[in-house]
């Protein structure tokens, strides 16, 4: 219980992004759905991790610092905040590709409701958005030394993007591809099937709008911190990755 506590206290932000999450994925897939979402999503997080730390699979080879991390809830090595981020972070990446793929009915109501029409080129959009994400995330992430993250892993071999190997890109996307449409099979397979009820469902005016929102809510903290910290040529790369999906949105 103490674990639980020192990690709500050192990770509000984090904490934060998920009740956020939690919200907006309840009102869009129903409790049930999203429940099921964060634990697949924070479980294949989680195997991704455990995996990467011993083995460098699939992110390459990267290792906590367990002296920044004393206290906190852990799990096979894991930071278990860490593996939850995973989720809402995949969730945001999903919300913004079906805004940007599915139709929306007038004043930003979703036409599909809970499953959309066309799922694999949602999966594979969301995917990559959320190696973009990253793309942003995790080299600030390496800095976290200079930032109230602290600095909690490292890579032993620096890569060509501000210190983030290039398979850690690599490993994002593929996580995402599993977590997405993982999801999206036990959708159908499962819910769909069984037609299982959605509680806690709504549509209304600006819904669709909301989770766009905060895939982009995501990536301004990220550029937020880039900024404090005066690393300018991270937060000009940023904001090139940034501005062109905002303005696609935008033209939505």
């Amino acid at each position: 219980m103490d674990a639980i506590w020192i990690t709500l206290l050192h990770r509000p932000y984090v904490v934060a992004f998920l009740v956020t999450f939690l919200v907006l994925a309840t009102l869009h897939l129903g409790v049930l759905r999203t429940l099921i979402w964060l634990v697949w999503g924070t479980g294949i997080a989680f195997l991704s991790e455990f995996s990467s730390i011993r083995n460098g699979f699939p992110y390459g080879e990267y290792h906590y610092l367990y002296d920044a991390l004393q206290g906190e809830l852990l799990f096979g090595g894991v930071p278990l905040w860490d593996s939850a981020s995973y989720a809402f972070i995949a969730y945001a990446s999903f919300a913004l590709a079906w805004f940007l793929v599915e139709k929306t009915e007038p004043r930003g109501k979703y036409e599909n409701y809970l499953v959309p029409a066309h799922p694999w080129k949602v999966t594979i959009l969301a995917a990559f958005f959320m190696m973009l994400a990253d793309v942003i995330i995790d080299p600030i992430a390496n800095l976290g030394e200079r930032w109230f993250l602290g600095k909690i892993y490292f890579y032993p071999e620096p890569g060509f993007y501000f210190g983030v190997p290039f398979s850690n890109f690599a490993g994002w996307f593929l996580v995402a591809l599993v977590v997405i449409g993982g999801f999206q099979w036990i959708e159908k397979t499962g819910f769909t099937r069984f037609k299982l009820p959605a509680w806690g469902a709504k549509r209304f005016a600006g819904q669709a709008w909301l989770g766009a929102l905060f895939y982009f809510g995501i990536l301004g903290f990220n550029l937020a911190i880039t900024a404090s910290l005066g690393e300018y040529q991270l937060l000009f790369a940023g904001i090139w990755i940034t501005v062109p999906l905002l303005l696609w949105t935008a033209t939505k």
